[in-house]
Order: structure tokens, then sequence, then C-alpha cells
């Protein structure tokens, strides 16, 4: 029976919350939703400027400061109609950069595939980053006991596949603690980890702190974790505008960055009401258990501030958490060669808490 039940949370709760690397994106298991190209979109309302805003994912919870701002009316207030569309981060991070020539001028995408496409010549650039520390983390049973890196020795640990976040987060692990190839098992596994780690086909998993540990303690079993961020935490998952949109709309980003950090502010004010308008953005199909969706809710907000946006801002970039990134990144040969980081975020659009009248 339990067994059951996690193949249907499984089915009704595969989420990849931050989005994959750049060359081979983490595939989704539903198609994302985008208007048919027969379908005319309905004009603006008056007074506002319809933006499209990329998700490299289909319609989920994990998105819920984006709905916030859109249902308290906070883009409204702006100025702005937002349509949120969804697609795979690679192609939305390839519609960013063409802006004007693509529609989109507003996509969610990771630090690690920020830094990827500047590399291959894309010119986008994170104007607020959601995620302040990376997501991804190893679990295991707790009688397996994982408390450290060093409790990975000797272990076996599933992956989903050679792709993507979690692939970042395992090599981020072995190059902080000097581990080599052979101080650890490694098996591609898909998108079974907790199933994995249930029947004990694998002894630790990886996968979001906010999904399958989830899962694991909704069955009732006993699940510790270890935070790739508290090892070698890196650059996750924000908001990416082309450097045209930048220099030629400044106010148009202001604009966006305002009224999504009021819907991020809101949710971690009142996380309860932020679930609940959020629903009308998630089809039934897509939404599967209601209350383990709240929990994935709950689980994200840690992750959402920090320390550092309490100094300075909710959507803050930490210039020093993209330097690392970057070193670990090349010495890791997942890019080529350097990539100038002052280049690829700005902050020029987060306001500190002190001037933060409209969040």
């Amino acid at each position: 029976m339990k067994y059951a039940t996690i193949f249907v949370l499984l089915l009704s709760f595969l989420l990849v919350a931050c989005g994959g690397q750049a060359a081979a994106p983490v595939m989704p298991t539903a198609e994302p939703t985008a208007p048919s190209a027969s379908e005319a979109p309905a004009p603006a309302p008056e007074g506002l400027r319809r933006v499209t805003l990329a998700m490299s994912y289909i319609p989920n919870i994990q998105f819920a400061p984006y709905y916030v701002a859109a249902a308290k009316g906070y883009f409204a207030e702006e100025g702005l109609e937002v349509v949120f569309d969804y697609n795979f981060e690679n192609d939305v991070v390839q519609r960013v950069a063409t802006w004007p020539q693509g529609d989109v001028a507003f996509a969610t995408a990771s630090g690690t595939s920020t830094l990827l496409a500047r590399q291959q010549g894309l010119p986008v650039k994170t104007v607020l980053t959601l995620y302040q520390a990376f997501p991804i983390v190893f679990f295991a049973k707790t009688s397996t006991g994982l408390q450290g890196p060093e409790d990975l020795l000797g272990k076996t640990v599933g992956i989903p596949g050679n792709f993507g976040e979690s692939l970042y987060g395992l090599l981020a692990v072995r190059y902080a603690n000097d581990f080599d190839a052979s101080a650890f098992e490694v098996q591609e596994i898909g998108f079974t980890q907790a199933q994995a780690v249930l029947e004990d086909k694998v002894q630790v998993a990886m996968g979001y702190a906010m999904n399958e540990p989830v899962i694991l303690r909704q069955l009732g079993e006993e699940v510790d974790v270890l935070r790739v961020a508290d090892v070698y935490d890196l650059a996750a998952n924000g908001i990416i505008v082309s450097e045209r949109l930048l220099q030629e709309e400044p106010a148009l980003v202001q604009s966006f960055v305002t009224a999504a950090m009021r819907g991020l502010q809101a949710t971690l004010a009142n996380p309860d009401e932020a679930f609940e308008l959020s629903l009308d953005y998630v089809p039934e199909a897509m939404l599967g258990d209601v209350e383990v969706q709240r929990q994935v809710l709950l689980e994200s907000l840690p992750y959402w501030s920090s320390d550092v946006t309490m100094a300075n801002g909710l959507g803050y970039t930490d210039r020093e958490l993209w330097v690392a990134t970057e070193q670990f990144m090349r010495e890791a040969q997942l890019l080529a060669g350097p990539v100038e980081v002052d280049a690829a975020f700005t902050n020029e659009f987060i306001k500190p808490l002190a001037d933060a009248s409209g969040y």
C-alpha cells in the first residue's frame, strides 16, 4: 500500500524547482502549457502593458510569489499585465535573450544557467534572486545516519542523471571536500529518488529540499537531509532579462521587480493566503495532493529569505556567492573558461528594506 501511495505522489508531485542545465535541461513530466499558434491573445486591459514571464516548468506552487503579485494587483499597480508562460529552462533563457524579437521580457533561471548562457554568448542578466540558498539536498532514511559529507563515503547515491542542478550539487560537494569519484558510488536513477530510497535501492539520493523529503515524510518515513548549501552554496533561481531590455527600458524592469518582491513579501508574511491565491493559477490536473503542495510552499519559504536579504532587500544577489559559483563551475569544467561575474547580475533594482516603501 505504501508503494502504491508513493507512486501516486510521485506522479502528481515531480518537481524541477530550479530548472536544469542550459545545454541539457531537466525535462518535466508534463508538457508546459502555451497558447496555440491559432489563438490570438486578448488585448491587455486598458492602461496596462502586457509582458511575458517565462517559467522553466509547468504551473506549480513554486511560483507562488509571482502568482500572489498578480492576484493581489501588484503588477497592475505598476502598469503591467503579466502573462505566465511555461517551458524548459534552456528554451526560456534563449527566448529572453532575443528580446524584443522574441516576446519574452522576463524568465526564471538559475544562476548556474545564467553563467552558462553568458559563456555561450547569450546576453542575459539576473535582476533578482528568489532562492537565497541552493535548494538541492542529499537525503536518506534516518537509519542511514546522514549528518555530514563524510557520511556519504562508501554509500550509493542516486541522482536523476548527469545533468542539471543535482549534478552541480554532487560535484560541488566533491569539490568542497576534495572527494574523488571513487569516494562514493553514483547511480543514475531518473526521477525516482524518493521511491529508490524508500525501497532501499540506494542508500542516499539527491533532490530538492521541498520535494522528495516532503514525499517521504508524508508517508511517515523519518528522513535526514544534507543541504548542498551548507557544504558549498551555489547561485540559484531568480529572474533574468536581456541586456538590451536593461539598457532600453530600465523602468519596466524596476516595475516588474518591485511588484514581484511585493508578492514575495506577501507570501512570506501570509503563506496560507499565498497558497490559496496560487491555486487559481495551477490547473487541478497538475496540482496533485493539495496538502502536500501546501507543505512544499512552507518548505520553500526559508530558501526565499536570508540574513543577506534582511540587510539588503528581498531579491538581493550575493556577489560572493556568484564568484564562488563561477570558480567551482570553471574548475569542475562545467564552464570552458572564465565568465565575468559582475556582468552576469545586477542589484540596481533591489530596494534595501529601509527604502522598500513599495514592499
